[in-house]
């Protein structure tokens, strides 16, 4: 059984969001997401009394929290209110995001020279996977 505590993904790196805003989807993704963001605070602030009033009713003095199963509320003590952060660094990965429309496929011997190394070495091993299995 896989440990709790391990990570469940991994930050490959970030982009400028002036390079994805030209993406299909994109401004639909903006405004959906923009909506969901009210509506989960909005929920949020719903929850908030719900739970204070549970607490009162229940006469609870520790922080309490509840989730919906079906029919029936379950509500349980929480005992570990701050979450753990991890901090790690994160590659810049602007250098390998083409401005070419994604429909238009790449030409195969195309210069990597424009790319950090971390990426460039990675086009390399793709290279040499495609030259040995093809």
């Amino acid at each position: 059984m896989a440990d709790q505590n391990e990570a469940k993904t991994k930050t490959i790196g970030f982009l400028p969001k002036e390079k994805v805003q030209t993406l299909k989807g994109w401004d639909e993704y903006v405004d959906k997401s923009t909506k969901l963001s009210v509506l989960r605070t909005e929920a949020q602030g719903a929850k908030n009394s719900v739970r204070e009033a549970l607490k009162e009713r229940l006469n609870e003095a520790n922080d309490i929290d509840f989730v919906v199963e079906g029919d029936r509320i379950r509500v349980f003590r929480v005992f570990r209110t701050q979450q753990q952060t991890r901090r790690t660094r994160s590659l810049d990965l602007s250098s390998s995001f083409r401005d070419q429309p994604l429909d238009e496929p790449s030409e195969p011997g195309e210069s990597t020279s424009n790319l950090d190394p971390v990426t460039e070495r990675l086009m390399a091993i793709m290279r040499e996977k495609r030259a040995t299995s093809g």
